[in-house]
């Protein structure tokens, strides 16, 4: 069982965060609190995270959630730990100021599903299986299971809760579940690129951009709107923003000039 955290040997500001816990990623107790504490350790000056597996051979998957054998036999209150661990585990993803990508590969369910949810990008396999198997197991949807309406609206949300069916990469990508969905083939490539056009942009605008989301999500839309204004204008005392401003410039038309 491993979880290692390697900067991007071409992009300093690059990280990538990678699972090996054995047979289907399974989540154990250790493997979700091992994963939570190294998410807290993604260093500050990180402005662009993938999450995936650790894969050898072919695209692999994320996860296929909780080691059922592992917890099946759990008290309350030792559920509940683990519970929060897990919940923690997805706070702290989506708290990171760094714009996080996940590589679902060839499957993300249950509380891989969850953590997947929790990135800011999603990329899977054009047939992958992606869902919420809670229901046949005995337990409810929650934790992160939220974040479900808010990219696939209700509807489709209690269609794959109620149901447990997974979707696949295909339907999940026209649900708006993940970004993209592609060939086994293309999918290191298209994780790549869109890496790359993350990496392009300047860190601590990403990381700001990231702050500015976050808060929209927390305090609301009305505060959200107020501290946006104050971030955008700090923005405005950076060579970040000279620089990006200049060559746009420099390299767009005179009638996209401006907001």
């Amino acid at each position: 069982m491993s979880v290692s955290l390697d900067h991007d040997t071409d992009r300093n500001t690059v990280s990538h965060l990678r699972l090996d816990f054995g047979d289907l990623n399974l989540l154990s107790p250790d493997a979700i609190a091992t994963l939570r504490d190294r998410v807290e350790s993604v260093p500050d000056d990180v402005s662009v995270l993938t999450i995936g597996p650790d894969a050898d051979d072919g695209v692999g998957g994320l996860t296929a959630g909780l080691k059922l054998d592992a917890v099946k036999d759990l008290s309350v209150s030792e559920a509940r730990e683990v519970l929060v661990d897990l919940y923690e585990l997805n706070q702290g993803v989506r708290n990171l100021d760094a714009v996080t990508v996940c590589r679902c590969g060839d499957y993300a369910l249950g509380g891989g599903l969850e953590l997947a949810m929790s990135c800011d990008f999603r990329v899977a396999t054009e047939d992958a299986a992606l869902g919420l198997p809670e229901i046949d197991a005995g337990l409810v949807t929650g934790i992160q299971g939220g974040l479900l309406i808010r990219l696939v609206g209700l509807q489709a949300a209690k269609e794959i809760v109620y149901t447990g069916d997974p979707v696949s990469g295909r339907e999940a990508e026209e649900l708006g579940l993940v970004n993209r969905a592609v060939a086994p083939d293309a999918y290191d490539e298209t994780v790549d690129e869109l890496v790359e056009t993350l990496a392009s942009k300047s860190p601590r605008i990403i990381q700001w951009q990231t702050q500015v989301f976050r808060a929209l999500r927390s305090n609301g839309v009305e505060s959200g709107i107020d501290h946006s204004l104050e971030t955008i204008a700090a923005c405005f005392d950076t060579s970040d923003q000279l620089e990006a401003m200049t060559a746009f410039l420099e390299n767009r038309e005179p009638e996209f000039h401006g907001r």
